[in-house]
């Protein structure tokens, strides 16, 4: 992030813009580190077991909850409140198509 410098002659009205310009910029540089920060609150085995470890979410909170993968996605959409996305993850998938060829395995298989 570049600050403006603020000169120390001219008008106290140039110095006003670039100060506030300046506020904005950090402003804008401390939403994204609080964006970039997890969001993910873990995988939970009931809404009430998330609930007790996070009682006061912040929007953008998220977690699955189930007692296997994949789970529920609760999310926080006003602040302080789980709802159910209606959507299941907390999974993740390979695509293993196409990574190997049957002929490779083979080669490898035969070298073990």
């Amino acid at each position: 992030m570049e600050l403006n410098t603020i000169n120390k002659t001219g008008t106290w009205s140039d110095a006003a813009d670039r100060i506030n310009n300046n506020f904005s910029k950090a402003s804008s540089e401390i939403e994204k580190a609080k964006l970039a920060s997890s969001r993910n609150k873990g995988l939970f085995s009931t809404l009430s077991s998330l609930k007790a470890s996070v009682p006061s979410p912040i929007v953008g909170d998220w977690a699955v909850v189930g007692a296997t993968i994949p789970g529920v996605v609760y999310q926080c959409k006003t602040k302080g409140t789980w709802v159910s996305t209606g959507t299941s993850g907390g999974g993740g998938d390979v695509d293993l198509n196409d990574y190997l060829s049957s002929e490779e395995i083979t080669d490898v298989a035969s070298i073990l």
